[in-house]
């Protein structure tokens, strides 16, 4: 038999937009309550990032209400275990009503009034403002042929790669040449893989310039400050981000530098069957 309870405000999601949105209410003695499927806080992080990981922003920018940083170094790049470590902290820093292992299924207006029913597990929560803060990118997508591929080939999505020597011995294929596939290529050929990456459309961008990271000059233009409504279309909220690295300092990514190291670049992937693949010519020089 379900239970319902009655609450304010409910918050999907118990990530940066959750417990940023907790917090505010928090502090405004507002009544609320974060329902988040994971059992633990920062979990995209946790359990979705390579074990060298780190933010491709400098540490200024991280400003997750009550865990801003303020250590002695703004300019380098935080690490994958500190980042959860500050999820974890604001969460019990703040006290936050943050129920863990709880997923929604459902969100639907209420019949008899204002407001919305939200359906979790065996609880209805009937509330007056329902916030969805369940981020962009959930489930990994893999292209239609992949099933296809022969079970003798191993294949991961970026948020199951963990290290190099996690991996079977031999080549590497890394299909996607945006933040994360260029970052995880990088690592592979360092470590003595014979690297080939499948280039998509992301462009790059350098660290620094003239003495500033890319990332102040954007703030500084007023690019954070845009609205989704500002975009050139609704899909542009999905595109690659420019290929950038926060490991070692911090450092730009350069698909040239790649091939003189050694990596083979390719088309994008287009098709694939067994242990073959077919691969687009469309490869700019």
């Amino acid at each position: 038999m379900d239970v319902t309870e009655r609450i304010e405000t409910v918050i999907i999601g118990g990530g940066q937009a959750g417990l940023a949105t907790s917090y505010h209410l928090k502090n405004r003695g507002r009544e609320h309550v974060v329902l988040e499927q994971a059992a633990q806080a920062g979990n995209a992080w946790r359990t979705g990032r390579w074990d060298s990981f780190t933010l491709v922003t400098p540490n200024w920018s991280f400003q997750l209400p009550g865990a801003e940083y303020r250590g002695p170094a703004p300019d380098a790049f935080m690490p994958r275990d500190e980042i959860v470590a500050r999820f974890e902290q604001t969460v019990d820093r703040f006290h936050l009503p943050v129920h863990y292992g709880v997923q929604v299924t459902s969100v639907e207006p209420r019949l008899e009034g204002k407001g919305y029913r939200v359906m979790a597990g065996e609880t209805v929560w009937e509330t007056q403002n329902v916030v969805v803060a369940i981020g962009l990118y959930q489930r990994p997508k893999f292209l239609s042929f992949y099933a296809g591929l022969s079970s003798k080939l191993t294949q991961l999505h970026s948020g199951q790669y963990r290290n190099p020597a996690a991996l079977p011995s031999g080549a590497v294929l890394v299909v996607g040449s945006a933040q994360s596939g260029c970052q995880i290529a990088e690592e592979l050929y360092q470590s003595g893989r014979r690297v080939y990456l499948s280039v998509g459309s992301a462009g790059r961008v350098p660290r620094r310039y003239r003495g500033k990271d890319i990332y102040e000059w954007l703030t500084l233009a007023g690019f954070f400050d845009q609205t989704a409504d500002k975009l050139p279309s609704p899909e542009a909220r999905f595109a690659g981000n420019p290929h950038l690295s926060g490991r070692d300092g911090g450092h730009t990514l350069n698909l040239h530098q790649f091939a003189k190291d050694g990596v083979v670049l390719l088309g994008r992937l287009q098709a694939g069957s067994e242990t073959k693949v077919g691969l687009a010519a469309d490869l700019d020089a």
